[in-house]
């Protein structure tokens, strides 16, 4: 009978469970090289495990391992893309791909970075973080008129959003201000 191979499938994924749960618990208290020990064990036992590389991705990000990290969230994203159930990933897709831009952003990557968060925005126009992200990455470029753009974009999608708003605002305070004296 097929039923004696269920019991050891589920010890599988129950032991992948915990690993997670336990590698989830370590990133939140900012223990890298735990954390990232834990989540090799996960692609170990589960090569195509989206948490594994997704939490190496974050941990190399951490170490400043931009090289590693992009490549364990282009792994991630693979990953991502073979689930069973695409809707339920979104979520982490666009996680994802805003960790990307971030690596590329610590780099100074800028156009790079703005490539891959107008790539989300086309694709997920609602999701806020996006566009505080892109016109982040417009103020470290001192191009606080596209930022401001940026904001509004967002609040036209997300117009109770309480960080879009704050960034307008301060946006527009820092643009009408002298501010050279």
């Amino acid at each position: 009978m097929k039923i004696l191979s269920l019991p050891s499938n589920l010890k599988r994924v129950s032991q992948q469970w915990r690993r997670l749960q336990q590698v989830h618990k370590l990133c939140s208290e900012r223990k890298w090289l735990d954390c990232i020990s834990l989540a090799k064990e996960l692609t170990s036992a589960q090569e195509n495990d989206f948490f594994g590389f997704y939490y190496q991705g974050i941990c190399n990000t951490e170490f400043k391992f931009f090289d590693e990290a992009l490549s364990d969230f282009e792994s991630a994203l693979i990953n991502l893309k073979k689930n069973k159930f695409p809707k339920i990933m979104e979520e982490y897709e666009q996680e994802t791909e805003l960790r990307i831009a971030h690596v590329f952003r610590l780099q100074r990557k800028y156009s790079i970075a703005l490539e891959r968060l107008d790539k989300l925005i086309n694709q997920y126009p609602k999701y806020a973080f996006a566009y505080k992200s892109k016109a982040g990455i417009q103020i470290d470029m001192d191009k606080l008129q596209n930022a401001l753009e940026t904001a509004n974009q967002g609040l036209s999608e997300q117009p109770n959003d309480e960080g879009l708003v704050n960034l307008r605002n301060s946006l527009v305070y820092d643009l009408t201000t002298n501010r050279n004296g």
